[in-house]
């Protein structure tokens, strides 16, 4: 799946790279949730509760757990689109890539369908529902409009290559 400079070579990375941040937003909902129980735990222990130093310590652990792993979820998807664009931008323009790339693309739009249909089935589960609520980026992107985002960041992606039909291998 490589041309004569290796620029497909990345394409299965995308691939990879939108499943993994995928997982991740589903771990993280689950290690939140498993955490908050953890840390109400602790603060009802007598030897913590003792000390409303250390009570003060979790209770700032706590609320910055669920707003840093919903921010890295987000910065990570955010990274991976982007990589996609920046992929268009520094390839040379041939015709086959191109045919490849819209395959990839539509790949990558039915992959994100299913990944959101993942994604609202395990934040509709009676448990986790309260903790996803939480996750208001992740939920923005990862939600319904996922595949919508693929497929603009690939649009943009086609856009750009056909804008460099003179062998140009330099930014547009």
């Amino acid at each position: 799946m490589k041309n004569k400079k290796g620029q497909m070579g990345f394409l299965p990375y995308f691939l990879i790279g939108i499943v993994f941040v995928a997982v991740i937003a589903i771990f993280a909902v689950a290690v939140t949730h498993v955490g908050d129980r953890i840390f109400d735990e602790l603060k009802e222990s007598e030897y913590i509760n003792a000390s409303e130093n250390s009570v003060g310590s979790i209770n700032q652990v706590q609320s910055f757990m669920t707003g840093a792993a919903d921010q890295l979820v987000f910065f990570l998807l955010g990274a991976i689109l982007l990589g996609f664009i920046a992929l268009a931008i520094f390839s040379d323009f041939h015709p086959i890539f191109l045919v490849v790339f819209i395959l990839f693309i539509i790949l990558m739009v039915i992959l994100g369908g299913v990944l959101a249909n993942v994604n609202d089935e395990v934040k509709s589960t009676e448990i986790l529902q309260n903790k996803s609520a939480e996750f208001t980026l992740t939920n923005q992107v990862l939600g319904n409009k996922f595949p919508i985002f693929i497929a603009v960041f690939g649009a943009v992606a086609i856009i750009i290559l056909l804008a460099k039909r003179g062998k140009v291998s330099s930014p547009v």
